[in-house]
């Protein structure tokens, strides 16, 4: 299956998309909390960076793109500020606004997201839910009307902030159908007869109980439910999301498959149906099964919610986590330079403090592993340089080092404390350091901070240069003597 689901990413390039719906944007305040507020027993949020991103209808039109497909926006949003915000997030994504309607009667919807050390303190949302009126449905049909020539797939996404009315989802429908094309539906709300006919609708357990007036409290009952909301719609396919639990898929023809998370961990969920029916729908577009489909989208909300905030998951990260088996971390942290660049500046801006330290680590050895887990306490984040080959060599002479640099990076990668590898060849760090700008650069030895060399560098930015005293006396060398003093005899 795996072969199967990499051929489909490969496909998904250049698959045009229309996307229809509630189009939001997404304020992510990062902060820190160190202090209780004296007017009242609140934290108090000390920002650190504000973040906008296309959220909601939005979302989805940018895990399209970032999944390497071409995705045509249209919905409503309100003459204000936040309007222009959006618009400049979608610009720079690629994701064009000519198709979006601007009603000065309605405000843009605004959900702000306070987050403190990688966790949610509050939302504010600021919208309007009222439906929009039969003349503004016009106008949102002519804008679909005069793409969907162009597209090869319709997705419907609807938050149920009034955008997506009867009148405007019957329409967009029989418009699709009449061109042979598919309807793929994100649903909210209670009225899911408006999506009658679609291809595929994709709700989420509780969406599931609330629509189908049935308690889903095991399979059976999730069996029947799903099933009930297929024949009603006279759908194609029901993909039910559960969580953690994975999803299920109703077929009309009756088969059922039950499809299992590929995540272990979730951080935040903000996001991930996004992901899900933008995922599904342009692999539909690239000629899969829907069973196909179904797995490559499972695969891709494994990846976003691992993520805080409103994220997606690039065609590139897809294939690196499909490509390995699931438990396998190691290899997902070796990065190049490129890479964690990318890396640190997301984590930078999600609040993260990233801590990098280098070194030959030939050998490891119990000082190696206490010091990663001491420069691991100085931040959230510790990413590990290794000298290659070639720059151990001229450190520490021709007969190093023993082990080569892909094996050295790997056993550090598996250490828990560890969470990026990258291989330099230069003598110094310097580059690195200048690439990544970690809040805090850490230095085994007895010297002082402001004696290295890229100390000035470090500061320089802001960082700081934390000196690790010599926590166990070990040393490679001292191995390899004792190795050979022990097993002498044998050796001759």
């Amino acid at each position: 299956m795996n072969g199967k689901l990499l051929r489909i990413l490969s496909k998904l390039q250049g698959k045009k998309v229309l996307v229809v719906g509630d189009i939001m944007l997404d304020e992510h305040i990062w902060s820190k909390v160190n202090r209780i507020s004296p007017e009242a027993p609140v934290p108090v949020a000390d920002v650190v960076s504000t973040v906008y991103t296309p959220g909601g209808a939005g979302n989805v039109a940018n895990n399209i793109q970032t999944l390497g497909g071409k995705a045509y926006l249209v919905g409503v949003v309100g003459k204000d500020t936040a309007k222009d915000k959006l618009f400049e997030a979608l610009r720079e994504r690629g994701i064009g606004t000519d198709k979006i309607i601007v009603d000065e009667h309605r405000p843009t919807t605004l959900k702000s997201r306070i987050i403190a050390h990688g966790q949610h303190v509050v939302r504010v949302d600021r919208e309007e839910r009222s439906p929009i009126g039969s003349e503004l449905s016009q106008t949102v049909l002519e804008s679909a009307k005069s793409i969907i020539d162009e597209v090869d797939v319709l997705l419907i996404s609807d938050y149920a902030k009034g955008v997506v009315t009867c009148k405007v989802a019957r329409n967009l429908i029989a418009m699709a159908k009449e061109q042979g094309k598919m309807v793929s539906i994100d649903p909210k709300g209670t009225d899911y007869q408006k999506y009658k006919e679609a291809t595929i609708v994709t709700p989420n357990r509780g969406e599931l109980e609330i629509v189908t007036k049935m308690v889903i409290a095991d399979e059976p009952s999730l069996v029947r439910a799903g099933q009930k909301l297929l024949q009603e719609l006279k759908a194609e396919f029901v993909l039910v999301t559960k969580g953690k639990e994975g999803m299920s898929l109703f077929e009309r023809k009756g088969k059922i498959t039950h499809i299992s998370t590929v995540t272990s961990k979730i951080y935040d969920v903000t996001g991930a149906g996004d992901t899900v029916v933008a995922t599904l729908t342009l692999a539909l577009a690239a000629g899969a099964k829907v069973r196909e489909a179904a797995e490559l989208c499972n695969w891709t909300a494994g990846a976003v919610v691992r993520k805080v905030g409103t994220a997606t998951a690039t065609r590139k990260e897809l294939e690196e986590i499909i490509r390995y088996r699931p438990g396998e971390k190691v290899n997902r942290k070796i990065r190049s330079l490129d890479e964690l660049k990318k890396i640190s500046t997301r984590l930078k801006k999600e609040g993260k403090k990233v801590v990098f330290t280098n070194g030959c680590f030939d050998l490891l050895h119990i000082g190696h592993i206490k010091y990663l887990q001491k420069a691991k306490e100085f931040g959230d984040v510790l990413v590990v340089g290794v000298n290659s080959d070639n720059s151990v060599k001229k450190v520490k002479g021709p007969k190093r080092p023993l082990l080569p640099q892909e094996e050295r990076a790997k056993i550090l990668a598996a250490l828990e404390c560890v969470d990026y590898v990258t291989i330099f060849s230069a003598l110094t760090p310097e580059k690195v350091i200048e690439a990544l700008k970690p809040n805090v650069h850490v230095k085994g030895g007895d010297y002082q901070p402001e004696d290295l060399p890229e100390a000035r560098m470090v500061e320089s930015y802001g960082g700081k240069v934390m000196v690790v005293n010599e926590i166990e006396h070990r040393s490679t060398t001292e191995l390899i003597n004792l190795i050979l003093n022990r097993f002498a005899k044998e050796l001759r």
